[in-house]
C-alpha cells in the first residue's frame, strides 16, 4: 500500500490475482481495512473496500431522483 499526503492509497492488484486469491484478499479487507483496486490490462476496474467504510459524499443512482429539476 502506498501513502500519499498522509492518506493511505489502495493496493493495486490484477483481476487474475484477485481471482486466484479472492478469499485471502477478502479477509485482508475485512480484518485490516485494507483497500484494493482491481485492474485488468493496466486499467482500474473496481475497488474493494470494507463495508464499514464511510462513503458519504458519493451519489447513489437512487439519489438522482432527489436532485432538483432544472
Amino acid at each position: 500500500m502506498v501513502s500519499f499526503a498522509g492518506k493511505v492509497m489502495a493496493k493495486k492488484i490484477s483481476a487474475m490475482e484477485t481471482r486466484r486469491n479472492f478469499g485471502e484478499i477478502l479477509d485482508q479487507v475485512h480484518l485490516t481495512g485494507e483497500e484494493f483496486v482491481i485492474e485488468r490490462a493496466g486499467k482500474s476496474l473496481a475497488r474493494l473496500v470494507p463495508v464499514s467504510q464511510d462513503v458519504s459524499g458519493k451519489l447513489d443512482f437512487r439519489d438522482i431522483l432527489k436532485l432538483p429539476s432544472i
